[in-house]
């Protein structure tokens, strides 16, 4: 009975679909002519209706999606001037070290009012290396992966009008009967989350967009027991970016997840998104490729067939004041975690990152790639828990050990959301770590 429900919204759905659309506009800009890489951010995503039940990921129905997913991390990533306009010119002009647009909007911590890292505000302070789980993600040289979370100006304008940005004000916000509900029409609300790993070698660096950084180690996480203030470059592993939109299914948010195209190789019993009826999806667990493999990757060692693959380490890890920066007691890691994807990206997709990545071809760009645009699609059932499409998206630098889980999706683990008052957040934790 549900794959008879799924077929026949599926059969609907793609009658809402030229199957040219993407050869009709090849879409590198969305604002014409559309041939060419912009700095114009996409504001809606249109190409979608709301009388159809979309359940299973069709190229005709995914392509507008992930063209907005493309055309707004090109935007987002175009180079700024210091009040976050882009500037003129191509987007591999001038100083690489010149700021992105996105690194104007405003951090979680200075919207939520946290104190000032002692290791100073200037440039990039990176503080949190812990995942949503609670598990942290090393690198094949031993070290940790950082985090920042980031909102737009439309974002930090309401969570400031609304009082949201204290637990305070958050409790008379929901005492009030108010729900949250960021804004989507004209310019949407967006937040960006990325992931960094530090480079060592100016080597290592040359496929990464690169950034001098501070990092900033309280007591607690320490290793000597006294705070730290490491000063090094890091590279961009992974971006998650969220936009509120008017239209396009997008009142639940769009979700476009980035990586590194040399973070991890897929996995030899990887499945396609669409196969989603088995009892055990993963017997056993994702499984490492088979040998040989080309490349290196930043985390999986080929070299290693016996490590256990996507598993989160144990015990207590601190932070070295030298790398390798991970230690416990003292001691590094022998063998860093080994971690594969799990879920192959689907066709249409990776058909999407070869024409993007050709036309970045050159820059530090091309070495990216779109895993997938997560939106609702449809209603709640027992097999897509909130409607989404594809029912799977987990970024491996973001989500590394939840790929498999039945919340394992950007939707499915941001549908329950709650502020520091206890009130769903409109799928953000952004607002949780208000004091």
């Amino acid at each position: 009975m549900v794959r008879s429900w799924i077929s026949v919204g599926l059969l609907l759905a793609l009658a809402a679909f030229p199957a040219s659309a993407e050869e009709q506009n090849p879409g590198f800009c969305v604002a014409p002519p559309h041939d060419r890489l912009c700095s114009t951010m996409p504001h809606d995503q249109t190409e979608f209706s709301k009388f159809f039940v979309y359940s299973t990921v069709e190229k005709v129905a995914q392509d507008p999606f992930d063209r907005f997913s493309w055309q707004m991390f090109i935007s987002l990533n175009w180079p700024a001037d210091g009040a976050g306009n882009p500037l003129p010119g191509p987007l591999d002009a001038g100083d690489p070290d010149t700021p992105r647009v996105w690194e104007s909007f405003t951090t979680k911590q200075a919207l939520l009012g946290g104190a000032p890292s002692s290791c100073g505000g200037v440039g990039l302070v990176l503080e949190q290396f812990r995942q949503s789980d609670g598990s942290v993600l090393v690198d094949q040289a031993g070290n940790f992966v950082l985090y920042e979370t980031r909102a737009n100006a439309i974002a930090q304008s309401y969570v400031t009008a609304q009082g949201l940005s204290s637990a305070a004000g958050q409790h008379l916000f929901r005492d009030s009967g108010n729900i949250i509900s960021f804004p989507r029409q004209g310019m949407p609300s967006v937040l960006v989350k990325t992931a960094w790993r530090p480079i060592l070698s100016e080597q290592d660096g040359e496929r990464y967009l690169t950034r001098h950084a501070v990092i900033h180690v309280g007591a607690e996480d320490s290793a000597t027991g006294a705070d730290l203030c490491l000063p090094m470059t890091v590279g961009l592993v992974g971006m998650h970016i969220v936009s509120r939109t008017e239209s396009g299914n997008g009142d639940e948010w769009l979700w476009s997840s980035f990586e590194q195209v040399d973070n991890v190789p897929t996995a030899g019993n990887a499945r396609n998104i669409n196969s989603l009826y088995a009892e055990d999806l993963f017997p056993g667990g994702c499984a490492a490729p088979a040998p040989p493999l080309a490349g290196r990757y930043a985390f999986f060692d080929p070299d290693c067939p016996d490590c256990r693959v996507n598993q989160p380490p144990q015990g207590s890890w601190r932070w070295a004041d030298r790398p390798p920066f991970a230690r416990q007691d003292g001691v590094a890691m022998k063998h860093p975690p080994q971690i594969v994807r799990c879920w192959k990206i689907f066709d249409s997709t990776a058909a999407m990152n070869d024409r993007w990545r050709a036309k970045l071809s050159g820059g530090v760009w091309a070495n990216y790639q779109l895993i997938s645009t997560q939106w609702r699609g449809g209603p709640i059932t027992p097999i897509f828990e909130q409607g989404e499409v594809p029912r799977y998206l987990s970024n491996t630098t973001l989500e590394t050990y939840i790929q498999t889980a039945r919340e394992g999706s950007c939707m499915g683990c941001h549908a329950g959301a709650i502020t520091a008052a206890g009130q769903p957040a409109n799928f953000t934790f952004l607002l949780r770590d208000a004091r």
